[in-house]
């Protein structure tokens, strides 16, 4: 019986003992070891498209799909206008951020396609633009009637604001409550008087595209004003190439 105890008392001590270097081991395991995680949400950047009409902030954008699309609109087009020649056509394209959107700059493509193949620029329809805007010198696409240089037949255009810069595009600033606009780049279409029936194409259009370029502002390298013009002549020589 005695030697009974004494056998259970000697295991009691060596589980004793065991337990005790366990635990010894595991609290060095513990002090020479660490984890923990720390995660970090992003936000991604985006260009949306505006939701208010330009000339009426308080009035929701047009829905007629000839005078919207994209960030692009045209409020005062009316559609199948007639060109006559000595007259001007309404026709406002105007590029706008929606809000919340990033930063960026902004170009415009014409291609007129109203004159008929031999047609000479004098007698073509054209279009002035406005302040905030500059012709891109890309060969080719800032063609002018010869009779006065502020008369332009279509062409590759930036947005420069009030720096009047023509060399570099400006950035158009976005807003997180409201929506922005470049401002027209030009208010209408004008056919010279002296253009004839013939000097028409059959069936007269103009195209506009837009090219938006979010503009940079943790001073990394894809949104400088350098990055987004050369951008923008390769985006028009392909809307060349494709007309």
């Amino acid at each position: 019986m005695e030697q009974t105890r004494t056998n259970k008392k000697t295991i009691a001590i060596v589980a004793a003992v065991a337990c005790l270097a366990l635990a010894a081991a595991l609290g060095t395991y513990a002090w020479l070891t660490s984890t923990g995680k720390l995660t970090n949400n992003f936000t991604t950047a985006g260009i949306n498209q505006p939701t208010t009409d330009p000339d009426n902030p308080n009035k929701p954008i047009p829905t007629d799909e000839k005078k919207v699309n994209g960030n692009l609109t045209e409020t005062k087009w009316e559609n199948n206008s007639k060109l006559a020649p000595g007259t001007s056509v309404d026709k406002n394209p105007n590029v706008g951020l929606g809000k919340g959107s990033e930063n960026a700059y902004v170009f415009v493509a014409v291609t007129n396609k109203t004159a008929a193949g031999e047609t000479v620029a004098d007698n073509t329809t054209y279009f002035t633009i406005e302040n905030g805007w500059a012709p891109v010198n890309v060969e080719g696409s800032s063609p002018k009637t010869a009779s006065d240089a502020t008369h332009y037949l279509g062409g590759l255009f930036m947005y420069v604001g009030e720096s009047g810069s023509t060399g570099a595009p400006a950035i158009l600033s976005a807003s997180t409550t409201a929506d922005v606009w470049t401002g027209e780049l030009f208010k209408q279409v004008t056919t010279p008087a002296t253009t004839a029936s013939s000097d028409f194409a059959t069936s007269p259009s103009i195209d506009v595209n837009y090219y938006i370029s979010a503009a940079d502002d943790q001073n990394t390298d894809y949104g400088t004003a350098g990055k987004a013009l050369e951008a923008a002549k390769t985006w028009y020589e392909g809307i060349n190439a494709a007309a």
